[in-house]
């Protein structure tokens, strides 16, 4: 058994002997899978604290909900399954002698930076501020970060900073330029 968790990357699981249950969660349905602490986990992404075997729903009652919103697929020999980025997914043996053959790839631009960076950050700098900061914070990342605020059409092309359309390398390298002016110890 593999406990539930996502990679940060694309990936694509062959059987190659056995069989294999897979079940999957979009990334949605986090809050449901009840994560466990970041830094101690057993292969670096976070896993589920739930036993899928014997889930615990007074313990973990958004479990349900959980599975309500999953998908599952037994794989046999020769059999492959597609797992987005970021979907949680939990994965049975249901035989004795198993080999699966995984191939993982990143979207991400090798010098962009990680997302988990951002938000581990995010979560110290911006989790234990009162209500109403962390109010204007989430507008300020739907707008900037998941809304359409990358826009800077309004603003003169060589004032448009972290906004200007770049590839994602100079982007990152903007952004650790400005960080470290910006935060000389």
């Amino acid at each position: 058994m593999i406990a539930a968790h996502y990679d940060p990357s694309e990936n694509i699981a062959c059987v190659v002997a056995g069989k294999r249950r897979f079940t999957v969660f979009p990334p949605a349905q986090v809050a449901n899978l009840y994560p466990g602490p970041f830094e101690f986990t057993p292969a670096g992404p976070t896993i589920s604290m739930v036993d899928f075997d014997a889930p615990d729903l007074q313990a973990f009652p958004r479990f349900a909900e959980a599975l309500d919103n999953a998908q599952s697929a037994e794989l046999e020999p020769g059999d492959a399954i597609y797992i987005p980025y970021l979907w949680w997914h939990h994965v049975r043996s249901t035989e004795p002698l198993n080999l699966l053959v995984n191939y993982w790839w990143s979207p991400l631009a090798p010098t962009a930076g990680h997302p988990m960076e951002a938000l581990v950050h995010a979560m110290a700098a911006i989790r234990a501020l009162p209500s109403h900061a962390r109010d204007g914070w989430e507008a300020m990342f739907d707008h900037f970060v998941f809304g359409d605020g990358g826009s800077a059409d309004h603003l003169p092309p060589a004032r448009r900073g972290i906004q200007a359309e770049r590839p994602g390398d100079e982007a990152f390298a903007w952004v650790h330029q400005l960080l470290a002016s910006r935060y000389k110890p």
